[in-house]
């Protein structure tokens, strides 16, 4: 299998596609079908563990720089503050 020159643009689903995927039967599968031993899957055997979380915090409101002809200074150094360069 070789690498196409198209590998890096996305592929979307036409509207075709989605409206035949809605119609198709999703079929579910106990552990017993698949052939796995329950006790090897589950929170006890779970490889990554989440110890604590928090939601994101709120955006604040921006700074609005009005050019009055330093604005372009203005900016960089606020760049500069925030360590952007």
């Amino acid at each position: 299998m070789s690498v196409g020159e198209k590998i890096n643009e996305p592929r979307y689903p036409s509207f075709k596609g989605i409206m035949a995927a809605k119609k198709k039967p999703v079929t579910t599968l106990s552990l017993a079908d698949v052939g796995v031993d329950p006790g090897e899957v589950g929170l006890a055997n779970a490889l990554a563990t989440v110890t604590s979380s928090q939601p994101k915090p709120p955006k604040s409101a921006g700074e609005k720089i009005e050019d009055e002809g330093d604005g372009g200074a203005r900016i960089a150094a606020f760049l500069v503050s925030q360590k952007l360069i």
